[in-house]
């Protein structure tokens, strides 16, 4: 039986949560609170398998717990009603994120997932979420979830509330978020919206034609708009200086 914790300070969400994993005859929750405080003080004595841990809480961020918890081979699940908390709930493992309101295959499928990998330690997620130098994007499929580097994007096209991401490695990844939305998500000293419906790497560029397009690693073309080719000249100097 897995043994599961739940960190979450609006109490209606906490208690459906319980009621959720509690119908699972093979899971059993060993503790709920719903500050950084209280889960500081009950964790280490429940001894969890796995934390359904909301992020933004009453008197801090989740983020905080994980980051002061003595080193234990626990699985996280994140639930937020947030997307961009996504960028640092990045998968060690069986870390994972759901987002509100949660659905209940979804928590199911979460849990059978972290339950599969009981032994991932703390240590290596804690590596992960915050380390400074892995830069990541979490991109989430109506199927998948994938987790990129930064330095995989060759660039980025916008097709009204979709994006597709053209990796280095030759994927193509389609998410049902805005361009608009990764434009504020990636680094604004890597990545330019040099187009309505295009982003690209800035350390990528080949070239630049004076009619109007780049050309990126790989001899992809992409169109520059008329209003954007000043600041796509001024960020290729300073790139390149």
């Amino acid at each position: 039986m897995a043994k599961i914790f739940i960190v979450e300070d609006e109490a209606e969400i906490r208690e459906e949560l319980i009621q959720l994993v509690s119908a699972r005859t093979h899971d059993g929750i060993v503790g709920a609170c719903g500050s950084v405080k209280e889960a500081l003080l009950l964790i280490p004595s429940a001894d969890p398998d796995i934390i359904l841990m909301d992020i933004e809480l009453s008197d801090g961020q989740s983020f905080e717990i994980l980051e002061r918890l003595p080193l234990t081979p626990f699985s996280v699940i994140f639930v937020t009603a947030y997307e961009h908390y996504a960028l640092r709930a990045i998968k060690a493992g069986t870390l994972d994120y759901l987002l509100k309101p949660v659905k209940e295959k979804e928590l199911y499928d979460a849990l059978d997932k972290a339950s599969l990998r009981p032994n991932v330690l703390h240590a290596v997620q804690k590596e992960i979420l915050f380390d400074k130098q892995s830069k990541m994007l979490v991109l989430k499929t109506l199927n998948e979830t994938y987790f990129v580097r930064h330095s995989d994007i060759l660039y980025c096209k916008g097709d009204g509330g979709y994006t597709t991401f053209f990796l280095l490695d030759g994927r193509e990844i389609t998410t049902s978020t805005t361009l608009k939305e990764y434009e504020t998500l990636l680094p604004e000293g890597l990545f330019l919206r040099i187009h309505k419906s295009f982003l690209i790497c800035l350390n990528l560029i080949i070239s630049y034609h004076h009619d109007g397009f780049v050309f990126l690693q790989g001899g992809i073309q992409v169109p520059v708009s008329t209003r954007k080719k000043d600041l796509l000249m001024q960020k290729m100097t300073i790139n390149n200086a």
